[in-house]
């Protein structure tokens, strides 16, 4: 009969009971779970990170584009002396603008008398008195066309205007024509003329006044004409003829912008003929 031997039993050897490895699996799995858990919370913490990360990142973007926002400044602060330029520039043009306003001023000529400048129109009432040699005495009278004209001197012409008056037909009996001076160049020596006939005055408010200086007859230069009847025989056929006006001839008148009122009396240069033009 076989003897069983009783083996003595050790701790390290000892195969662990089913329900140990039950609670030893369980345990496990919950470790491998906090693990997961873990696992995860730390992925989603990263990903916060990272999103905060990503976020701070917007700020830094917004800052860095907001450079542009100081460069702006910096561009208006360039532009600022364009601007200033500009106005500079336009300073100069309005001084050279008045600079040239002024300068046209003076460029036109102020009236040296109270006479006002210009052209009038009107008819010109034409007496003349006449008694020739061995002739009755016999008067003539006309109504003719005329123009006056106010303008500057002429020349070196010394009054304060220059004045022509002048019936507009010049071969009638009783056209006459007068100018106060006048300044040219003589055709035949390309010398120049200038002749003082009338020497006039005006008290500053449009009326003047003056007297015939020089005939000029002389020089064969009359220009202040009178066109009368003269006998082509004694008492006989009388035809028109140009009379100089003599030195004691006068001119008297009141002129507005408007009007014109004119006397001219006096003498031919031979003593013949004495008339008087009127204008009113």
């Amino acid at each position: 009969m076989t003897q069983l031997q009783k083996e003595p039993r050790s701790n390290g050897s000892r195969r662990p009971r089913p329900l140990t490895r039950r609670l030893v699996a369980a345990l496990s799995c919950c470790l491998v779970g906090v693990a997961a858990v873990s696992a995860c919370g730390d992925g989603d913490g990263s990903g916060e990170a990272e999103s905060a990360t990503s976020t701070s990142s917007t700020p830094t973007i917004v800052v860095t584009s907001s450079e542009p926002a100081t460069d702006t400044p910096l561009e208006a602060d360039t532009s600022e002396p364009a601007y200033a330029e500009e106005s500079e520039a336009d300073e100069d043009s309005y001084a050279t603008d008045s600079e040239t306003e002024s300068g046209d001023e003076d460029d036109v000529p102020e009236d040296g008398s109270g006479v006002p400048h210009g052209e009038w129109t009107g008819t010109a009432q034409v007496t003349v008195d006449f008694a020739d040699p061995g002739c009755a005495a016999d008067s003539r009278s006309y109504a003719l066309p005329a123009t006056l004209i106010i303008d500057e001197p002429v020349g070196t012409e010394g009054n304060s205007f220059h004045l022509s008056w002048a019936s507009d037909d010049q071969t009638p009996d009783g056209a006459f024509g007068v100018t106060s001076a006048q300044s040219g160049t003589d055709t035949v020596d390309g010398e120049s003329v200038e002749i003082a006939y009338w020497s006039l005055t005006d008290d500053g408010d449009g009326s003047f006044s003056g007297q015939l200086t020089d005939t000029a007859a002389a020089a064969g230069a009359s220009l202040n004409l009178l066109f009368v009847p003269k006998p082509l025989f004694q008492c006989g056929t009388y035809t028109s003829f140009p009379y100089g006006m003599n030195t004691d001839t006068t001119i008297e008148g009141s002129i507005t912008d408007d009007s014109a009122s004119v006397t001219l009396s006096g003498t031919t240069v031979d003593g013949t003929r004495s008339f008087r033009v009127e204008w009113s």
